[in-house]
């Protein structure tokens, strides 16, 4: 299996050398760098799986390399900051990042996270490095079973492609954040039905978290790309209480 890359772009040298031998001692590869634009240029330039961000940078704001990234590249973002105010890590995820993690936190704790966020991105890569290693020694692997659910979700002018990973609302093409595609797909499977927070946060994040501010931001984010008007939203509707409905 290929050694997977994180880039830290981070200004405080001494952590982001911390952060490194931590991760490198879990078995992954690191880049580092303090400058945001010099970040940019490195995950245009090598295979990165992910990326540490740090908000406060020297050339250029953290929020603003984030914003940067996002419209370049659908790979794993987790903020690192001091900016520990609640409106900074709505930012941060309302803009696409996939965590937010506030110093000082711990490196344990850090790593965890990394490992969440990066199977939520890889999704079926285990099998698939399973079907290549039985491909070089000559063995096969059973086809799988029929899929129990549909490839194809559709309601309310919303089609969802599974595996290709892509939405169209009312025949026109939106682009989704990982997370924001998985809180879609638990709505359109559960459509006229109530979904907790609680089993958003299952769909979307595992059971590595309970902070349910994480559903109620990317809904947010979700109902902006989706909703005519998100202040009224026709499609998924908010039932107080209890969590959320498609139609």
């Amino acid at each position: 299996m290929k050694q997977r890359k994180i880039l830290i772009i981070e200004d405080d040298t001494e952590l982001a050398d911390v952060i490194a031998r931590k991760l490198e001692n879990a078995g992954f590869a690191t880049l580092s760098t303090t400058d945001g634009l010099e970040g940019v240029r490195l995950v245009d330039s090598d295979e990165i799986d992910l990326i540490l961000l740090d908000l406060t940078l020297p050339d250029v704001d953290g929020i603003d390399v984030l914003r940067h990234l996002r419209q370049r590249t659908a790979l794993p973002i987790v903020i690192i900051s001091g900016r520990t105010e609640e409106a900074e890590r709505v930012v941060g995820l309302e803009l696409g990042a996939d965590d937010y993690m506030a110093k000082p936190f711990g490196l344990s704790e850090l790593l965890a996270r990394i490992h969440v966020v990066l199977r939520r991105a890889e999704g079926t890569m285990v099998e698939t490095d399973l079907s290549r290693t039985l491909s070089a020694v000559g063995e096969q692997p059973q086809p799988p079973p029929p899929a129990a659910e549909p490839e194809v979700l559709s309601a309310m002018d919303i089609e969802m492609d599974i595996p290709a990973r892509r939405v169209w609302i009312d025949g026109k093409e939106v682009t989704l954040t990982r997370t924001e595609f998985l809180i879609l797909q638990a709505l359109l499977e559960n459509q006229g039905k109530v979904v907790s927070h609680d089993m958003l946060l299952q769909a979307a994040w595992g059971e590595e978290t309970d902070d349910t501010h994480l559903v109620e931001v990317h809904m947010a984010n979700l109902r902006a790309k989706i909703e005519e008007d998100p202040r009224n939203p026709q499609r998924i509707q908010t039932v107080r209480g209890f969590g959320y409905r498609l139609g």
